[in-house]
């Protein structure tokens, strides 16, 4: 049977071409370079722009901002000009919901061969409101026409005034982002991560190789993305490829991407990874949906191999600008019935005070 054939005989092939020609038809060069806006990539917003620019149709502030985007990548970088191209540091409040501050278990109680079992409460999650700040800063120093290293620090505090608990974490990461020829781009970043929780901390680094490409096909922009990581945990190290695909259509913005990674012996760990979003402007408010399903195994819990489901929803809604409301759900089943749960996130997202 032909592709043809086949796209004309299958209902989600019929939908993926009224979801892909719905967001494409008479596709604007303006209106891509909108929806390049809220992909929350860089360079697409770059490519869109430069695209923008290449028809008579472009504002001026278009052109504003492609130099801008320019600078902060290092393409007006010459020997001997100022090496900081980019330098900012923000800060916003955080205030959301959280199923389980502490890190605790999200069962009270489990059956195993006929036996039912309760969790001690002292180790069970507990679920509120919290409150508090995010912070952080970067910067760029080029070395070279559109290469430069790239120092980013963060971190995020909250407090529970229900339960008298807090938790945190923090991100420290350095990448090496180069241009290397027309709309290919070579990064390779190491991250250094930390959460305290009440019943547990962690910390982990991981270090990627990322190869990008960007190209406008028929009415639509394009990144594609093939990433190469390993991470490191307590438990051991984890390799990761990872395919992405963002694309920025006539009225909205989307991504897929595609995780494989190898296993920890011994432990629980992600085996694939799937997630699809979508992006787009209802009047003026960005509007997102976001899903994602995950398979994880290879441990085991009281001597019975573990192997667990996860899928996921989240909503975002930009109130008015610089406040979006995020919704989230995820439900895991898991082969050990302690691990079965559902959890629900509420986030409200400042944009950040930035100088």
């Amino acid at each position: 049977m032909s592709a043809e054939l086949f796209l004309k005989r299958s209902r989600i092939g019929w939908a993926a071409l009224c979801f892909m020609a719905a967001f494409s038809a008479n596709a604007d060069p303006l209106d891509l370079a909108r929806s390049a806006g809220i992909s929350g990539s860089e360079r697409m917003r770059m490519f869109a722009y430069g695209k923008l620019l290449e028809t008579e149709a472009a504002p001026r502030a278009a052109a504003v901002q492609m130099k801008q985007s320019l600078i902060r990548q290092g393409f007006y970088y010459e020997p001997g000009s100022q090496r900081i191209i980019a330098a900012e540091a923000w800060a916003a409040p955080v205030l959301s919901y959280d199923g389980n501050i502490n890190g605790g278990t999200l069962q009270d109680s489990f059956r195993f061969n006929g036996y039912e079992f309760a969790a001690d409460p002292a180790y069970r999650a507990k679920a509120g409101a919290v409150f508090g700040f995010s912070a952080g800063g970067v910067g760029r120093l080029a070395w070279a026409e559109g290469r430069y290293i790239e120092g980013l620090v963060r971190g995020e505090a909250v407090w529970s005034p229900e339960h008298r608990i807090g938790r945190s974490n923090a991100e420290l990461g350095l990448c090496s982002r180069n241009h290397v020829t027309g709309w290919t781009f070579v990064d390779l970043c190491h991250t250094l991560s930390r959460s305290n929780r009440e019943l547990g901390s962690g910390t982990s680094q991981k270090t990627a190789l990322i190869v990008s490409q960007l190209f406008t096909s028929g009415q639509s922009h394009h990144e594609v993305k093939a990433e190469l990581a390993n991470t490191e945990y307590a438990v051991g190290a984890q390799p990761a490829v990872t395919l992405s695909w963002g694309s920025a259509w006539n009225t909205a913005a989307t991504k897929l991407s595609l995780t494989k990674a190898a296993g920890i012996k011994g432990e629980t760990a992600l085996n694939v990874r799937a997630a699809a979003d979508v992006q787009w402007l209802w009047g003026k408010r960005a509007v997102g949906i976001g899903l994602w399903h995950q398979t994880a195994d290879g441990g085991a819990f009281l001597g019975t191999p573990r192997s667990d489901k996860a899928t996921g929803i989240s909503l975002s809604y930009q109130i008015n600008t610089g406040l979006t409301a995020q919704v989230g759900y995820m439900v895991n089943r898991s082969t050990a019935d302690f691990f079965d749960y559902a959890l629900v996130t509420v986030n409200m997202r400042y944009d950040a005070l930035r100088w």
